[in-house]
C-alpha cells in the first residue's frame, strides 16, 4: 500500500521516489533500461543477490505475499493500481522496451479533512520507440458548486459517446475518458462525490480497462476519506462497447437527439451533428456538436434526462426552489440557453437538461423554450409520466 508523506495538506503534486524509499511516483522500468528493483539486485555482488534471494525464500508467504520487497509489484495514485493487476495501462507490455518506464505524479491523497485528489500517470515510451508519452490523470472529489462551473462539468461527463456502467454503478464510460458517482455517503457538504478518468491521448484501453481503473481509485479513495460501507462498488458483468460515432447533419427540423419536437433550423453551410448515447427508462444523452473542422469538433450543447438515483443526485440544487412557470410542473429554471427541470414521474423524481452554444440557442424553433418544452414532453411521455410541461 502506497504511504502518503504529504502529511494531507500539500495541494502540489509531486513526483516520488522509487518504490523501495516508500511513497510518491512509482516508475516501472522496461526491460534493459538498468533500473527497476530487479536492476538494483542484479548489479549488486553474486554474493549479495544470493543472500537476498535465500532471505525472501526463507519468508516463505512473508515478504512475496505480503505485496512487499524487491519483488513486489509497483503502485501508483495513492495504492489503487498496482502494476500487471488487468489494465492494459498497467501491464508488461506498455513497458517493453529499453528505457520505456511508468511514473506517477500525485496529490495528497483523499482524506476525511480533504476528500479530492488527483494523479497522473505515465507511460514513457523506450528509446527506440516512437510516440509521445501517454498520460492519464483521475481526479476525486466533489462535483464542483457554483451553477456555470457544475454545468460545464455535466457538458463534459454526461457525454452520450460514453456507456452507462452495468451491474447498478453510477457512471458512464469509453475507451479515452470516464466517470462514476460514489454513495451518497460520500457526499459533501450535499454534492455528490465523483471519480473521473481522462487520457492525453485517444485511448486509455477497452471500456472494461476504464471501469476497472474507475472503480478502483473509488474504492481506496472511499477507504482513506473514511466513507466506505456495505459492498464495494464493482462491476462483474460485460461493459458494453462506446459508440463515438456523430450523427452527419442530424441537428435539424425534426427529432433532434431523436426526440420529436426538438427542432433547429441551421444554416446551410454550417455543420452541426449529434452523437445519442443511453435512450432508455431512467436516461436519455445526447451531445451536440460544431463540427466545421471534422478533426476537432466542438461542445455545442447538450440534452440529458436523468432519473437514475445517483445521476439525478449530480444535478442537486441546481433546479432551485421554484416553478420555471405558468404551465410547469415541478421547479427549475429558463434562461436562454440553459434549461433546467426537475419534475415527478410515479414514486421518483426525473430532471431534464438543454444547455446550447449561441448559435443553437439563436436557431432552435419555434425558441429554446418552446423547444425544450417540447422535448420535455416528448421524453416524459416516452418513459410513461404526465407532460411536466405546457404544451406549445
Amino acid at each position: 500500500m502506497v504511504r502518503d508523506e504529504s502529511g494531507g495538506t500539500g495541494p502540489e503534486p509531486r513526483e516520488a521516489r522509487g518504490a523501495e524509499e516508500g511513497s510518491g511516483a512509482r516508475r516501472d522500468a522496461g526491460p534493459g533500461s538498468g533500473g527497476g528493483r530487479i536492476g538494483r539486485l542484479l548489479r549488486r555482488p553474486a554474493t549479495a543477490v544470493t543472500a537476498a534471494l535465500v532471505a525472501l525464500a526463507s519468508a516463505g508467504t512473508g515478504t512475496w505475499a505480503a505485496g512487499v520487497g524487491p519483488f513486489a509489484p509497483d503502485r501508483y495514485c495513492w495504492g489503487a493500481w498496482e502494476q500487471n493487476s488487468g489494465p492494459q495501462l498497467l501491464g508488461g507490455r506498455e513497458v517493453l522496451t529499453p528505457g520505456s518506464e511508468r511514473t506517477a505524479k500525485e496529490s495528497a491523497a483523499p482524506s476525511p479533512d480533504r476528500p479530492r485528489g488527483t494523479c497522473t500517470l505515465t507511460v514513457t515510451p523506450g528509446e527506440d520507440a516512437r510516440g509521445t508519452d501517454k498520460d492519464v490523470t483521475v481526479a476525486y472529489g466533489p462535483v464542483p458548486e457554483g451553477r456555470e462551473k457544475r454545468l460545464e462539468w455535466l457538458g463534459e461527463w454526461l457525454d452520450a459517446s460514453l456507456v452507462p456502467l452495468p451491474d447498478g454503478v453510477a457512471g458512464l464510460v469509453g475507451q479515452g475518458k470516464g466517470m462514476a458517482v460514489l454513495p451518497e455517503e460520500c457526499d459533501v457538504d450535499g454534492r455528490p462525490t465523483a471519480v473521473t478518468i481522462t487520457a492525453g491521448w485517444d485511448r486509455i484501453g477497452d471500456e472494461r480497462d476504464v471501469a476497472d481503473l474507475l472503480l478502483a481509485v473509488a474504492g481506496e479513495g472511499m477507504r482513506r476519506t473514511g466513507c466506505a460501507s456495505g459492498e464495494p462498488m464493482r462491476v462483474t458483468s460485460p461493459v458494453p462497447e462506446a459508440d463515438t460515432t456523430p450523427s452527419p447533419s442530424s441537428v435539424g427540423p425534426t427529432a433532434t437527439c431523436r426526440i420529436p419536437g426538438l427542432a433547429f433550423e441551421p444554416a446551410k453551410g454550417t455543420h452541426y451533428d449529434e452523437t445519442v448515447g443511453a435512450v432508455t427508462g431512467d436516461l436519455h444523452l445526447c451531445t451536440l456538436f460544431d463540427t466545421s473542422n471534422i478533426r476537432r469538433p466542438v461542445f455545442a450543447g447538450q440534452f440529458a434526462m436523468v432519473a437514475q438515483p445517483r445521476l439525478r443526485a449530480l444535478f442537486h440544487g441546481l433546479a432551485g426552489s421554484r416553478t420555471p412557470g405558468g404551465g410547469w410542473r415541478g421547479k427549475g429554471w429558463l434562461d436562454g440557453s440553459r434549461n433546467v427541470l426537475e419534475t415527478s414521474c410515479g414514486d421518483t423524481s426525473t430532471v431534464f437538461l438543454l444547455q446550447l452554444d449561441t448559435y443553437l440557442h439563436d436557431v432552435a424553433r419555434p425558441g429554446t423554450e418552446q423547444a425544450f418544452a417540447r422535448a420535455v414532453n416528448s421524453v416524459a411521455g416516452r418513459i410513461g409520466c404526465p407532460a411536466p410541461a405546457p404544451r406549445r
